[in-house]
């Protein structure tokens, strides 16, 4: 059974009149390893703008990821030649 985490996931940048209905869950899988997972509400009044900070989260993980993955391919082929 995963063990659960709940945080808000509200940058500080936002307004305060609004709150976001962004929230951050952080699993820990069979093997050890912690998830994060971001959830929004789809039916609040903010859907728009917390879907917009969720996509740009995705995203500049996934460029992380991606920026890890091709440096380590390039030191392999820089040492093998």
């Amino acid at each position: 059974m995963p063990k659960i985490m709940l945080k808000s996931a509200n940058p500080a940048k936002r307004s305060r009149a609004l709150k976001s209905s962004i929230v951050e869950k952080t699993l820990h899988r069979a093997d050890g390893k912690r998830v994060r997972i971001l959830s929004i509400d789809a039916n609040s009044p903010t859907f728009g703008a917390d879907l917009g900070v969720v996509f740009r989260k995705n995203v500049a993980k996934a460029k992380r990821e991606n920026s890890k993955i091709i440096s380590k391919t390039r030191a392999r082929v820089h040492k093998t030649a």
